[in-house]
This record gives structure tokens, sequence and C-alpha cells, in this order.
């Protein structure tokens, strides 16, 4: 039998058989290729790729030091502008009274009627005091509006409007507004909550 395997080999073109066999140990190399190597070839690259986005990563970062100082001088940055923004008189009565003051004479200028402005009472918000008024005025929507709009030029950044409530007068003519407003000024250091 082994006779007749080499005979109809003997018969066979010599190229055709090289190139048989080339194809075998081919498919033999790539089929190793694919079971032993890839993986770790694989595994060695994202290796490679990791150390460098690493290094890359820790050449674009500032050190700490330098950030921390960075933060430092941002952070009284922003401190003094707050203080600056802040600045109330030193008494609540004094406070109350500019603050009626400011509102009189912005509801003025945008032809709104103030008839009543009542403070409440004060808390204490983090590291700041809250002092809150009860705000009453009537006018048309429009200048209203404006007038509301208006708040940060005539209170500053310190004040906010934390509700509010309109309801049309004198067969909707009118409108009436009820709003409640709070003033926020610093704690001084070593008072105590209310």
């Amino acid at each position: 039998m082994m006779n007749k395997l080499v005979l109809a080999l003997s018969k066979l073109n010599r190229h055709l058989v090289i190139g048989v066999m080339l194809f075998v140990i081919g498919l033999i190399v790539l089929e190793g290729w694919m079971l032993l190597i890839r993986k770790p070839y694989a595994e060695y690259k994202r290796i490679v790729e990791t150390r460098e986005s690493l290094a890359l990563a820790l050449h674009q970062h500032p050190d700490q030091a330098s950030e921390m100082s960075h933060l430092a001088n941002q952070l009284k940055q922003l401190t003094d502008k707050l203080t600056s923004e802040l600045t109330f008189p030193a008494s609540d009565d004094k406070v109350a009274a500019s603050f009626m003051a400011s509102l009189d004479q912005s509801a003025k200028v945008h032809g709104v009627s103030l008839f009543s402005v009542k403070p409440k009472d004060q808390k204490t918000v983090s590291v700041f005091e809250e002092m809150s008024f009860e705000v009453s005025a009537k006018g048309s929507y429009l200048p209203l509006s404006e007038w509301m709009l208006d708040f940060t030029n005539t209170l500053g950044n310190n004040a906010t409007v934390t509700e509010f409530d309109m309801k049309t007068v004198e067969e909707g003519k009118q409108v009436l507004l009820t709003l409640n407003i709070a003033l926020y000024r610093p704690l001084k250091l070593g008072e105590t909550t209310r």
C-alpha cells in the first residue's frame, strides 16, 4: 500500500506537491499564531499603550503643590470678591432701612407702588446670616416685571427672591405682587447661630 501511495505521488506534478506542502505548512503556522502567539502579543500591546498613556498623563498634570497654591489663590480672590459684594451696615436696623430705601427708590423709578415691607425671622445658612423680608407692591404687569428684573442692580448679588405670588386686582388693570426676599451677609468670626 505504501508503494501505491509513493507511485501515485510520483505521477503528480512536482510543483503541485511542493505548493500543497507549503500550503499545509502555512496553515499550521497560522494556527500556531492564532493559538499561541496572538493573545500574548495583544496583551503586550495593551500594556505598552497603557504605560504610554499613563506617562503622558503624568507629564500633563502639574505637581500638587503648585495646584494647591493656585486653588488657594482662587479661593482668596473669591472670598475677597464675596466680602466686597456683601458690605452691609453693621446693625440689623440699618440693613432693614437700607433695604427699604433701595426698594422704594427702585419702585418709584419703575412706576410701582410699594406699600409693605415686613422683616421676617433671621436664620443662619451655612456661613451666612439670612435676613428675610416680605414685600408687597402693586402696579401694571410689565413695570412690576421690570422692577423684579432690576433687583440685581438695586440690591446686589446678595439678594434672592425665595417666593412670590401675583394676583390681578381692579378688574385686571393692576397686579398685586407679594414676594419674600432674602438678604445674605457673612457671619462674623466667632458669631453664633440664632
